[in-house]
């Protein structure tokens, strides 16, 4: 297919829009769409990226993400979690007792016993400790370098655990339920259920302070060592699953399901990064230093998901110039088939109405881009952006959302299996079958679909199915349209 030269800027929903600005080069970034299919814990051994997941499968990284291989199996069990050991080697733990180790960055594995043949799926080390647990309440922890059974007296599947290096470890599990180990797992306290839903994450920064994150949303801190508990609140999170919370000294992050939630002051204040249009559920995320971060999951738990952030300090896009105190007289009247905002007076809140971009349209209307993913097939930058005053935005009539770009991608909705090619004119046509897919798209033709969100099934009309590759050309669609005016 050609390649796209087009010059503008992003039309997006509002929440998107800091990405683009003042923090461009802080944005997530997916660099793994379906190498498996599904990733269940992620780890960083030197500068090897090392994630598990479903089926048995590993795969791994040597540029930070860029590019992922897939290993060869090791084990037809499901891997829950990866962790690395003070020594360097890598533990993961899975399904039926599953436990392997390896001592050349996730390369080569080996297998062996814990001694127990249940579900297994947390492992955490320290250069003295290590715990695992499961179901049926089943603890296993390392005493003298070899595995051995804990008393618990607890029978509900455990989900997670903190191994904190000085012989006491911090466990959570189902229906709420908090542990403490002493002695290096000998000893134990039930502190019992601080929550009423299942709790799949736990950390603690020292001996008073921590956290722990589940199902429905639950978020919890205590500072008096588990004692008590408070919900920590954050706009966005609402009943979203949780599944991990990672930390990199005052860097700290939730992962759950299309939500992650960071903060960068030791956990004072937390923001939400929704990721509802991508439809990913994370389930492990990995820290190299305070500023990179990992977090790894499935799509549909189809195709397995990685996504970086690299947080930098904020600097201006050269590109997007700071936006002055305006008036009337000193804002450009933009003309059709241009992008436009509002100029932005002072400081302004990410969710402020001037942070949205709209394409105006030879129809004298604005037209919303619904989210990023739409706009790339259209643009590949944002220089041509004017600014525009209030009166101005507000005498447009709100005009149709702008549609995918033919050619470029497959679609589907996020309710339905069936993928869909992209003609003029936002006109979906089913294709019938993955080998017309591949026909079509190549070998990883997979990779090449996005999700669209039901709530925009009306921004597009249906025609004929692609029954075979002689029904649809791609650079023929990509070619049918010069611009976003001839798509309307």
């Amino acid at each position: 297919m050609t390649n796209r030269t087009y010059r503008t800027y992003v039309s997006l929903t509002i929440a998107i829009l800091v990405g683009l600005t003042a923090q461009a080069s802080s944005a997530w970034v997916e660099q793994d769409h379906g190498t498996m299919q599904s990733v269940r814990g992620i780890v960083k051994a030197g500068d090897t990226l090392v994630a598990v997941g479903n089926g048995g499968n590993v795969m791994r990284s040597q540029d930070d993400g860029v590019s992922w291989v897939l290993n060869d199996k090791t084990s037809s069990a499901w891997w829950h979690d990866v962790t690395l050991e003070e020594d360097g080697d890598l533990v993961a733990v899975g399904d039926s007792g599953a436990y392997a180790t390896s001592s050349d960055d996730g390369a080569t594995w080996s297998s062996s016993s814990v001694g127990i043949s249940n579900h297994l799926y947390a492992v955490d080390l320290s250069a003295s400790y290590g715990y695992i647990v499961g179901t049926e309440g089943s603890v296993v922890y390392l005493a003298n370098g070899r595995w051995t059974t804990a008393s618990t007296g607890v029978t509900s599947t455990l989900y997670a655990v903190q191994d904190n290096g000085d012989g006491t470890a911090w466990i959570v599990g189902a229906a709420g339920r908090l542990l403490k180990a002493w002695n290096g797992g000998v000893s134990w306290t039930n502190l019992g259920a601080i929550a009423s839903d299942n709790l799949q994450g736990v950390y603690f920064g020292s001996s008073t302070v921590g956290w722990v994150v589940g199902e429905n949303g639950t978020f919890k801190k205590t500072t008096d060592g588990g004692t008590s508990w408070s919900d920590v609140s954050v706009s966005g999170l609402t009943d979203q699953d949780l599944y991990e919370i990672q930390a990199s000294g005052d860097a700290k992050a939730v992962v759950g399901d299309k939500i992650i939630l960071m903060s960068e002051d030791g956990g004072d204040t937390w923001g939400a990064q929704a990721f509802v249009d991508e439809n990913i559920t994370f389930y492990d995320a990995v820290y190299d230093g305070a500023s990179s971060l990992w977090a790894a999951g499935t799509d549909y738990d189809v195709w397995s998901s990685v996504y970086h952030y690299e947080a930098q300090e904020e600097t201006s896009d050269p590109s997007v110039p700071s936006d002055p105190v305006a008036t009337d007289e000193e804002s450009v009247q933009a003309e059709p088939n241009n992008l436009i905002k509002i100029t932005c007076e002072g400081e302004t809140d990410v969710n402020d109405p001037c942070r949205a971009v709209y394409f105006y349209g030879t129809d004298e209307k604005r037209h919303a881009f619904p989210n990023e993913k739409v706009f790339f097939t259209w643009f590949s930058d944002f220089d041509d952006l004017i600014e525009v005053t209030a009166a101005f935005m507000s005498d447009l009539a709100l005009g149709s959302n702008v549609t995918y770009h033919p050619g470029i991608k497959m679609v589907k909705f996020q309710s339905v299996p069936t993928v869909y090619a992209v003609s003029a004119h936002g006109v979906l046509r089913a294709i019938a079958s993955e080998d017309v897919a591949r026909d079509l798209y190549g070998a990883d033709w997979n990779q090449q679909i996005d999700d669209i969100s039901d709530a925009f099934f009306g921004n597009y009309d249906f025609g004929e199915d692609v029954n075979s590759s002689d029904d649809y050309n791609g650079e023929v669609e990509e070619e049918s349209v010069e611009g976003l005016d001839d798509n309307f």
